[in-house]
């Protein structure tokens, strides 16, 4: 069964209301200046505005969206040269309702099909502070995605155009209270160093089509600690892409149509070389999700993920606890999607090597009644394919792409229940007891027993 709104809101008021006010002094930080941005109270676009804030307060400054304010965000904004800002999100951004005017905006005036890479809100530059406001009813980016859910064709997986939310792309910065409303699809990109995420709330729930690609937080950064939050959405709650080491994700909460703790996904340009390490998710709940714990890297691609662990995870109707593949492939293919849209064959001649992963504590149920999500566009189910006799019993699938590609796995205290109270089971493919002496159990498909 479904988390029911009214839990999702009582999670929301926990978290923004039973923490601090979080209201830093910013004299001690020399932001001297300030700007404050005007409303059109609805009657016309705030982005000149706002553009024109972000341009004169761009330095040293606190820039201010009123409390209890709508501002329409008709246009994009991009400020890519601020250094020391705060930014206090007090009042309600909205962007366009009509997806035409959006395609429009995005594809430009020659009709050429942008496909889902332009950012809405683009913020660049060292110490950056997003302050969103710890009220519950504000501080808001409503972003109406059912219409581009809804809009969405049959056995397609998003609308072309789609815009990403938000770039965040700063040295020594931090998001707090960040609070998306019906994304259209990506939520905020992180990049730059030493980034610190709390009390975020991203609330993608569908009423209708399945909302594709409202990832929470796609990381490519370094030194980030991401807690406190509430992740609600209808693919990665986050995902660790290649070039991201020394990343926390803790004390945070995750669901709907989740697609869980990702690393990856890894290894699509076969001719770049994959990065990621120290990876540390901890002290999470997982509810309703296609997967909690997952690594997924691409058929053929190369590089090294090192460090990663899962820990104290409780999961809920899930169909796939802990779930790792490096044969990943797009769904219905064996084609490699390039950045404009072409598609390549690939071969399967290299592998993202993953070495020193570990999953402990994991607690809960597994989906055996209502597996999967709304996104399978495939005969097979992209996230069934290519698993031998699958029963959604299974609290462990590790599919390694070869006898070495895999090494010092371990994994201890994994007691994750079907809901069928059937015995759990277990798909395991190349990690050999030879690289690694401490998984907890012998790499086998059948019935989960630890040693």
């Amino acid at each position: 069964m479904l988390m029911k709104r009214t839990a999702v809101w009582a999670a929301l008021s926990t978290i923004a209301l039973g923490a601090p006010e979080f209201r830093r002094s910013t004299a001690g930080l020399g932001r001297t200046h300030r700007c404050v941005i005007p409303s059109s109270n609805g009657t016309a676009s705030d982005s000149p505005a706002i553009s024109r804030a972000f341009v004169k307060c761009a330095t040293d400054s606190v820039i201010v969206f009123q409390e209890g304010v709508n501002y329409n965000v008709s246009t994009p904004i991009s400020a890519t040269n601020l250094s020391n800002v705060e930014i206090q999100m007090n009042g309600n951004l909205h962007l366009p309702q009509d997806i035409t005017t959006v395609q429009t905006i995005v594809n430009g005036t020659s009709g050429t099909l942008y496909s889902d890479g332009e950012y809405w809100f683009t913020f660049k530059g060292p110490r950056i502070d997003y302050v969103g406001s710890s009220n519950v009813n504000d501080g808001w980016i409503y972003s109406y995605g059912q219409a581009w859910w809804d809009a969405n064709p049959t056995n397609d997986t998003g609308l072309d155009s789609r815009p990403h939310l938000m770039s965040f792309d700063t040295t020594d910065g931090s998001l707090k209270y960040f609070k998306s409303r019906k994304p259209i699809a990506w939520n905020v990109q992180l990049q730059g160093d030493n980034i610190t995420v709390s009390h975020a709330f991203i609330d993608a729930e569908s009423t209708g089509s399945f909302p594709f690609n409202t990832d929470g937080f796609d990381v490519t950064a370094t030194n980030v600690h991401i807690s406190d939050s509430v992740i609600y959405n209808g693919d990665d709650a986050i995902a660790v892409q290649s070039g991201s080491h020394n990343v926390v994700f803790e004390r945070n909460t995750i669901g709907y149509q989740s697609h869980g703790m990702s690393i990856g996904s890894l290894g699509e340009d076969q001719s770049d070389y994959a990065n990621v390490s120290n990876i540390h998710f901890e002290d999470v709940t997982v509810i309703d999700a296609v997967y909690a714990s997952r690594f997924k890297s691409w058929s053929g691609g190369q590089g090294i993920a090192k460090n990663i662990t899962w820990k104290n995870i409780r999961v809920y109707n899930v169909t796939f606890p802990i779930f790792v593949t490096q044969s990943y492939t797009n769904q219905g293919s064996s084609e490699t999607q390039l950045g404009d849209g072409s598609t390549t064959g690939r071969s399967n001649n290299a592998s993202v090597m993953m070495q020193d992963f570990t999953w402990s504590d994991f607690t809960g149920s597994i989906n055996s009644w209502r597996p999967g999500d709304g996104s399978c566009v495939s005969d097979p189910c992209w996230y069934n394919e290519g698993l031998p006799n699958l029963k959604h019993t299974e609290s462990i699938i590790i599919e390694c792409n070869t006898n070495s590609s895999c090494k010092d796995f371990t994994l201890n205290n994994i007691e994750v229940i079907p809901q069928t109270l059937a015995e759990p089971t277990v798909i395991c493919i190349n990690a050999t007891s030879t690289l690694n002496p401490d998984l907890g159990f012998t790499c086998r498909n059948g019935t989960y027993l630890p040693h």
